[in-house]
């Protein structure tokens, strides 16, 4: 079975390096073109909490796979503004029977994709995992997962089944969710919060939850969400899920999510629009206001531009 990492930076190497590591036939790919030289060069090195590895793992400029590659199964790990160009780059290199997982951040990512394979081969879903890069070729994996992963229709139930046992036997916990929707809104409520409060005013998770302040914007931001995934016919209750994100942050403590570290730490433009940004605008396509949402998209996009991000 060969499984190609379509996106391989902070949280694709992690995922690549941990089947790699338990024998799956793995590669990297990306566009990046320092980080894919540093892996092809020195291989990955990469700290898995807190365990230094260092794999001579295949790793693939996008632009230079090979035209006979083809994959049995497809991780997308790319940011979402960039997802188009990466299904683009690795459709050659699948057929109908290739199975195409998302685990990515932010909403609807099922329409564009299913432009490019059938539903049943589509596996959608979140995950816990956190990751980062410190320099090309250089990474680090946190956690313990789970990945929660379900099928968009029911054709698609084997293969959910087939990466979940994939997941497992690279020791990265996959799940079978019982409720895929209500399982990605709440990954929503999660990164509408820590990633979005954390990069304004520029702290790690614990600081976050130091302010009565902060906390009371949590309250505010979850209730919107909450409020809009009803579209997906998802209930979510607003105390319950607040509390559940008061206590991750606790846990994760000085973790500075992701987008705090592609803005912030490297001036990259964030995946906002697809969460927040997406709260919002899903709020009005079906007549229910996110105006706090809204606005801590273009507080995003206004440090965006303060930043000169790329």
């Amino acid at each position: 079975m060969k499984i190609a990492i379509a996106g391989s930076g902070a949280l694709g190497s992690g995922f690549g390096a941990k089947l790699f590591q338990n024998g799956y036939d793995v590669t990297l790919i990306d566009s990046w073109e320092s980080h894919v030289k540093a892996i092809q060069t020195n291989g990955l090195h990469i700290d898995i909490n807190g365990e230094h590895c260092h794999l001579e793992i295949p790793m693939y400029d996008s632009r230079d796979i090979p035209e006979d590659e083809l994959y049995d199964v497809v991780f997308l790990f790319p940011k979402s503004m960039q997802l188009k160009e990466v299904l683009d780059y690795i459709q050659p290199h699948i057929n109908q029977s290739t199975i195409v997982v998302c685990t990515m951040n932010g909403l609807k990512h099922e329409r564009l994709i299913e432009q490019y394979v059938e539903l049943p081969q589509i596996v959608r879903g979140v995950t816990t995992w956190t990751a980062g890069i410190e320099s090309p070729g250089y990474t680090h994996l946190m956690g313990s997962g789970p990945v929660e992963v379900g099928a968009l229709v029911t054709e698609g139930t084997d293969n959910v089944k087939t990466i979940v046992d994939i997941l497992n036997q690279a020791e990265l916990n996959g799940v079978l969710s019982d409720d895929l929707h209500q399982s990605i809104w709440k990954k929503i409520c999660v990164n509408g919060t820590a990633n979005a409060l954390c990069t304004i005013l520029e702290c790690n998770l614990a600081t976050l939850n130091q302010s009565d302040d902060a906390k009371n914007l949590i309250y505010k931001i979850t209730q919107e969400i909450v409020h809009v995934a009803t579209i997906d016919d998802v209930h979510l209750n607003l105390d319950e899920v607040f509390e559940y994100l008061i206590d991750l942050n606790d846990k994760v403590g000085p973790h500075y999510p992701s987008m705090y570290q592609d803005l912030i730490n490297n001036h990259r433009k964030t995946e906002i629009d697809y969460i927040n940004g997406a709260v919002a605008r899903l709020g009005m396509e079906h007549h229910i206001d996110a105006p706090v949402n809204h606005f801590v998209a273009n507080m995003i996009h206004a440090k965006e531009q303060q930043l000169d991000a790329q």
